[in-house]
């Protein structure tokens, strides 16, 4: 809005009133105040009557007439002073940067827009990034995964096949044990194509696709069940020969302790006890063998997970490094979504500020709340009830 040039000649016959009227000013003060004087001097030895408070209000309605006289008297002078500084406020106004409507803020306007384009680009590729190394831990926790599963499926197998083929031998009598010993000698060691294929546990995920995880999925399984066939012939012909190579002397403690039976039947039974807590033991070792191996699996799996983790993190804080910054300065700023949004930003700072203020200061802040509570209490008699909220009455002449 253009500013009126304000003439000198004007200014000066202006200022040239102001010693007059400040003298008038200070006249009417002191007739004012000695008119109170003498009013208050009465009430104060006296004290209080009707006719005296009808005399004082009679006097405050001139000091209000004397108010105005004197605001009239001294309004054209400040007047041109509210110019004065007016028409140098606005001049600055005129280049002010954080008015959008100038050419300065014009300026800082799209240097803010492009600080903030800039920023939200370098976000975006900070998530891209995340994303990206998010997706390729989680290709080789799934791979990981899978791998655990498929040999815990493969283990499962072996343990009840190895478990089968103990019993045979722990169950050997001599009544039966050509049929057993020729079931032990044949016990199969071939891992069956069936039980692979039925191997169906998956895996949640989070951001890999179902494409992406059937593919690892194929990546996992390829070449695994010749595998596990390789294994699993070699680990149980090992296992079966162990029991064959001891048939001979199993037949033996069996034809011993028969003969015991018929001629000693307490030697017989401690002789079969121990075999069966040899047996037993022999059991533990081998069950503890197998254990170590598959610590020493899972070990050697978690080994090479971690090794493939942290090359996937160590790739993606080399790809997070940010480009120079624009030169920006950035805050929080709170946009008010809901009315229930107010009132956790109140939480937020009774917690963390208000409950430390003075009372004087909390009642300073809380003016506006304060002043409506006193407006429905004064016009709907509707007071809060608290023993931390005290109602006063002011007492005011009409």
């Amino acid at each position: 809005m253009a500013t009126e040039l304000i003439k000198v000649e004007e200014f000066t016959s202006l200022i040239q009133l102001a010693p007059d009227a400040l003298s008038k000013n200070k006249n009417s003060i002191m007739a004012c105040n000695q008119a109170g004087q003498s009013i208050l001097d009465t009430i104060e030895g006296e004290g209080m009557t009707e006719e005296l408070d009808a005399k004082a209000a009679d006097y405050l309605k001139k000091v209000t007439v004397t108010i105005k006289n004197m605001q009239t008297r001294r309004s054209p002078i400040t007047q041109i002073f509210d110019r004065i500084r007016s028409a140098f406020t606005s001049d600055e106004k005129a280049i002010d940067a954080k008015d959008a409507t100038t050419i300065p803020g014009k300026i800082t306007l799209a240097r803010d827009q492009y600080a903030a384009k800039k920023r939200q680009e370098e976000k975006k590729r900070q998530e891209e990034t995340i994303k990206r190394v998010n997706v390729e831990n989680e290709k080789l926790s799934y791979k990981s995964e899978l791998n655990r599963l498929l040999s815990e499926h493969y283990n499962d197998y072996f343990l009840e096949k190895s478990a089968e083929l103990e019993q045979l031998f722990n169950t050997l009598h001599l009544n039966s044990f050509d049929l057993k010993s020729k079931l032990i000698r044949e016990f199969s060691v071939d891992y069956p194509r069936d039980h692979f294929n039925k191997f169906t546990k998956e895996v949640n995920t989070v951001y890999l696709d179902l494409t992406t995880k059937k593919a690892i999925r194929g990546e996992v399984i390829i070449g695994k069940y010749a595998q596990f066939a390789e294994q699993f012939k070699f680990e149980m012909e090992d296992f079966r020969q162990a029991f064959i190579d001891r048939l001979g002397s199993k037949r033996q403690e069996l034809y011993d302790e028969e003969y015991l039976r018929k001629t000693n039947l307490e030697a017989a039974e401690r002789a079969e006890k121990e075999r069966k807590e040899r047996e037993e033991k022999e059991r533990q070792e081998r069950a503890a063998e197998q254990a170590k191996k598959e610590v020493e699996r899972k070990e050697k799996e978690r080994a090479s997970e971690q090794a493939n983790q942290m090359n996937s993190l160590f790739a993606g804080a080399v790809a997070s490094i940010a480009p120079p910054a624009v030169n920006a300065k950035v805050t929080e700023k709170i946009e008010v979504l809901h009315p229930q949004g107010i009132l956790e930003i109140y939480q937020m700072w009774w917690m963390k500020e208000g409950s430390q203020l003075p009372i004087d200061e909390l009642a300073k802040i809380h003016r506006k709340m304060i002043t409506f509570c006193e407006k429905i209490a004064n016009k709907d008699n509707d007071k809060i009830n608290s023993k931390y909220v005290r109602y006063v009455e002011e007492v005011k002449a009409k």
